[in-house]
């Protein structure tokens, strides 16, 4: 198989600039290619390039650039879809693609048969200055100081976040200390690198819904050894999706008001040590078939 042909990411800058997963793809989802990587970053403004080999990165509709470079022969163009955290965009878009790797758990359209391609849901991932972080550099679950931790938006007028609402009045009634670090607004308050700090000195990471049940922190909280505290859902259990290796061992409560039964003293380093595994071999498996989809599309 040819391996000098690169695999072209083409982004908006705008996009790359804001898109805080960006490493992931290149240190987890696209690790196992063995073939170059070339970035391709353009202006809002500017004509996007037409060449084969694309891995067109986009939020929402990018149906009328596939079908440009379509029509101007272009082959073995993938599409990775970024956001859609509410499941509202029009898809139709996907049928112009070789294949695609999306954002956000939807049941109903992955690996679809009429679409006659893969269509792939991948996790957000850590976000950047988070990871990558090698597990074995964890700090013990019994040495970290934080027993729960939260920071971020909690919504307002405007955008209503009631999962977030709902945890923060369960933490209220608990009454055990907690550290809580409210912003105000999305991606506000702790740099990067402190926010990762915080997670790897917490026991359990409080992961609320946000727009979307799915949320960066479920990750970054995997990345940095803390164990994600979450409301159940169906995503939690899409074998097409995140339990593909099996449903994640982090701790799923049947609502918020169930927070209590959330015990640190019964938790222990074995218990997150599942976690831990778990997740290194899911990013594992993830890479491996992301990787094939790619190269299939190369080989056609």
């Amino acid at each position: 198989m040819d391996k000098g042909r690169p695999l072209n990411l083409v982004w908006r800058r705008t996009i790359l600039d804001g898109v805080s997963e960006a490493q992931f793809f290149s240190h987890t989802l696209l690790a196992r290619l063995k073939r170059p990587l070339r970035w391709i970053a353009v202006e809002d403004q500017a004509a996007l390039p037409e060449m084969d080999d694309l891995l067109i990165c986009s939020f929402g509709d990018c149906g009328s650039y596939l079908r440009e470079l379509r029509a101007s022969g272009r082959r073995n163009l993938g599409v990775l879809h970024l956001g859609d955290e509410l499941g509202q965009d029009n898809i139709e878009f996907y049928t112009d693609a070789d294949y695609v790797l999306r954002h956000y758990y939807r049941p109903g359209i992955l690996c679809q048969g009429g679409l006659g391609h893969d269509v792939a849901w991948v996790p957000n991932g850590w976000a950047r200055g988070v990871g990558p972080f090698a597990a074995e550099h964890h700090l013990p679950f019994e040495e970290r100081e934080h027993e729960f931790f939260f920071a971020g938006y909690k919504g307002g007028e405007g955008m209503q976040l009631p999962d977030r609402q709902a945890m923060l009045e369960a933490l209220t009634m608990l009454g055990r200390p907690a550290t809580v670090i409210l912003t105000e607004g999305f991606g506000q308050g702790l740099g990067a690198v402190a926010y990762a700090g915080y997670l790897g000195n917490s026991k359990f990471a409080l992961a609320p819904a946000g727009n979307a049940p799915e949320t960066i922190r479920f990750y970054d909280a995997l990345e940095r050894g803390a164990v994600p505290v979450v409301t159940d859902g169906e995503w939690l259990h899409a074998e097409d999706g995140i339990a593909t290796l099996g449903s994640p061992p982090v701790v799923i409560l049947k609502d918020w008001n169930q927070l209590n039964k959330v015990e640190g003293a019964a938790y222990n380093e074995v218990l997150r040590g599942d976690v831990v595994e778990w997740w290194t071999r899911l990013k594992d498996h993830l890479s491996a078939r992301v990787c094939e989809i790619i190269e299939t599309s190369f080989a056609v």
